[in-house]
């Protein structure tokens, strides 16, 4: 799956390829800057030095230091992933020509076939708000999962406004914060 991870999310081919670029170091990026700009407006100190600056940057913003941290940033990617598809079914379903065109994408990218069987199988399931929030096991997590569910629909329906309301709200996302990804992503509230 680590394949999948980098193909998908763009960065060196073999790897989840989130340092450096593509789609996890723009989300764990986001997630950071979320955090610190919370812990300047009254939550806890953020780091001061470079080196706990390093130390408490996400994975996607610095290379995995173990295989535990490894196999981590494989399952953000794939949470990701999970994610942007989700969103995608928010106003109902992902149409052939979606389908198509996020299949197109994936052999671009260079994926095998264990990542389209992969992507395949996560566009046929159902749509399973419960079980995405479920993944998400910290709040730099969540921050991430919306940021990618955000930068994956075109905000332009009722049913996708609503959408990103229940996720923030089941995420545990308070409105300074869900604010804060929208204008940081360039995407209006």
């Amino acid at each position: 799956m680590a394949a999948l991870a980098g193909a998908v999310l763009g960065g060196r081919q073999g790897g989840t390829g989130a340092v450096g670029g593509g789609l996890l170091a723009l989300l764990g990026s986001l997630a950071f800057s979320a955090w610190k700009n919370r812990d300047a407006t009254g939550g806890s100190a953020a780091p001061q030095t470079a080196e706990e600056l390093a130390r408490e940057a996400p994975l996607g913003l610095r290379e995995p230091q173990s295989p535990q941290e490894e196999a981590q940033l494989e399952q953000t990617a794939l949470l990701a992933i999970r994610a942007m598809i989700n969103a995608a079914k928010a106003d109902g379903a992902i149409d052939g020509a979606e389908m198509g065109k996020i299949m197109g994408k994936l052999k671009e990218f260079g994926s095998d076939d264990e990542a389209r069987d992969f992507v395949m199988s996560e566009l046929q399931k159902p749509f399973d708000l419960d079980g995405l929030v479920a993944a998400v096991n910290n709040p730099e997590l969540a921050v991430q999962v919306y940021g990618a569910s955000l930068l994956a629909i075109e905000v332009d329906t009722p049913a996708e406004r609503e959408y990103l309301q229940k996720l923030a709200d089941k995420l545990g996302l308070d409105k300074e914060t869900v604010c804060y990804i929208h204008e940081t992503l360039g995407v209006a509230t």
